[in-house]
């Protein structure tokens, strides 16, 4: 388990969500707006763990560049919403189990209408 998931202030639990990050990609002077299909395999208040297999739109990596502070928007789907929260790339691994790349995320400030889907969501899977 690496060191950072350990500091976590809130548990993540497991979940198998759909989700899509949506990433803005620069090429010179015009940037393009991409949404990547991707699954959310643990998740929690202050952010998640997601699995993608793209990791290169139009010759950028999505996730190497400026590591750290790399801003995106996941929009999850869950059971009876979906939400968009802004969030920081924070780490990603190659992992041979999904034949993908694990990216963990820490979110930003999100709509009290969303933060409140998410509690109820997250609280709905403690009492099962």
């Amino acid at each position: 388990m690496r060191k950072y998931l350990e500091q976590c202030r809130y548990r993540r639990r497991p979940v198998k969500l759909n989700a899509e990050i949506s990433v803005e990609v620069k090429n010179g002077n015009v940037t393009k707006k991409y949404l990547v299909p991707v699954k959310v395999i643990n998740l929690s208040i202050q952010g998640c763990c997601i699995i993608t297999h793209t990791v290169l739109l139009n010759g950028k990596h999505l996730f190497l560049e400026d590591i750290g502070s790399k801003e995106i928007e996941i929009q999850i789907y869950l059971p009876k919403n979906l939400i968009n929260i802004p969030a920081k790339v924070i780490w990603f691994d190659y992992a041979e189990e999904y034949k993908g790349f694990k990216v963990g995320l820490s979110f930003g400030f999100m709509k009290d209408t969303n933060l409140n889907f998410l509690k109820k969501y997250l609280s709905s899977r403690d009492s099962a």
